[in-house]
């Protein structure tokens, strides 16, 4: 028996880059997780947060479509060795990870997630349950890993390897997320409704923030924005499920057009014109969606209820920047309103909104 008889044969394509061996690869995660390890010469410290963040993001994908990972990075210490029947890993060696420490520390604990759940449905007789858990766990277990391996780095150029990596990563064009994503709720809902009014104004598909210059409306980033705070009265970042009340999804479309629709009829015809009105500013759009959530908190109402009472602000209101309605954000120098975005101004302005409603509807009664 040869020596290659003890060692794992790994197939991929060896490449120089920047002057360093490089190996790309691709291995199931039950194989890579006994391979490898964390050098915490090298690594920072796990943060459980985040891991749970990932795992949670992994177990809901088993459940719906596919998750893609960019590829893991290891080094080998030259633990690789080229043969004719592919590169082999030295007995007793092991890679060490450089990126993807988070990511494979949350397919672990889904792993271990999904077995405990198993052995609850087995121990209460559930064998339907424990058998479709079991197809996730096959899953997981069977998930190519993508890998980059460097063959023959120190230490010391592992550790500028991992700062480089940390230093110069960058996320997602948000532009690209609000076209692209598939798995957050909001964004599927948010492009939804901005099909349905697309000939009905102009809004812009990949910038977040709309300058002067821009003549769209909104945008998929603000509309986004808008509709969070429609629902939830949240004027941060979502994270879990979605929480639309009692609504079944075709009335929650059919609420979010009815919102943005209004703004036709309540906003001035130049409505995207940032320098004379602020009608296509973030901060006045989002503060109208919470507006609407809080009356129909406060009055018990539905959404298309409280929506039809924005109305009431139109008579009391120019939508310049000098109005009085908006004179917590305005700067007399510049002459205009400024950070209209904040959460602060954004509770503020909508407080404005919903004392100009609650005065008219009082007066009606």
């Amino acid at each position: 028996m040869s020596n290659l008889d003890f060692r794992t044969i790994i197939e991929g394509n060896g490449y120089n880059q920047f002057g360093k061996k490089v190996l790309a690869t691709q291995l199931r995660f039950s194989t890579l997780e006994a391979l490898f390890e964390v050098d915490p010469e090298v690594q920072r410290k796990l943060d459980p947060q985040r891991r749970s963040e990932i795992r949670e993001f992994i177990l809901k994908s088993l459940k719906g479509k596919d998750f893609y990972f960019s590829p893991f990075i290891f080094s080998a210490r030259e633990g690789f060795i080229k043969t004719e029947l592919g590169w082999a890993l030295e007995p007793g060696t092991k890679l060490y990870i450089l990126d993807g420490q988070h990511r494979s520390s949350a397919m672990a604990s889904a792993l271990s997630h999904l077995k405990s759940q198993k052995e609850t449905a087995e121990e209460t007789g559930n064998y339907k349950e424990a058998n479709k858990i079991q197809v996730y766990i096959d899953k997981l277990k069977e998930y190519p890993v993508a890998m980059q391996v460097y063959l023959d780095l120190t230490q010391q150029e592992e550790r500028q390897l991992f700062t480089d990596i940390n230093t110069e990563r960058k996320e997602a064009h948000i532009g690209l997320i609000m076209q692209y994503d598939h798995r957050d709720v909001y964004t599927e809902l948010t492009r939804k409704v901005a099909k349905r009014l697309r000939s009905e104004f102009e809004i812009e598909q990949e910038l977040s923030r709309l300058t002067n210059y821009n003549s769209a409306v909104t945008s998929l980033t603000i509309m986004k924005k808008c509709l969070l705070a429609l629902f939830e009265g949240n004027l941060t970042v979502k994270k879990g499920d979605p929480n639309f009340g009692d609504y079944h999804p075709d009335e929650v479309i059919a609420i979010s057009q009815s919102f943005f629709e209004s703004w036709q009829e309540l906003f001035p015809k130049q409505m995207a014109n940032r320098r004379k009105f602020v009608s296509g500013l973030t901060g006045i759009q989002v503060a109208l969606a919470y507006t609407v959530f809080h009356l129909t908190k406060n009055y018990s109402i539905s959404h298309q209820e409280a929506i039809i009472q924005l109305r009431r602000i139109k008579k009391y209101c120019t939508w310049k920047h000098d109005d009085p309605l908006f004179a917590h954000l305005y700067d007399p120098a510049s002459r205009r309103i400024k950070h209209h975005s904040s959460t602060t101004s954004i509770q503020r302005t909508a407080w404005q909104f919903k004392a100009i409603i609650d005065k008219e509807r009082i007066g009606s009664t």
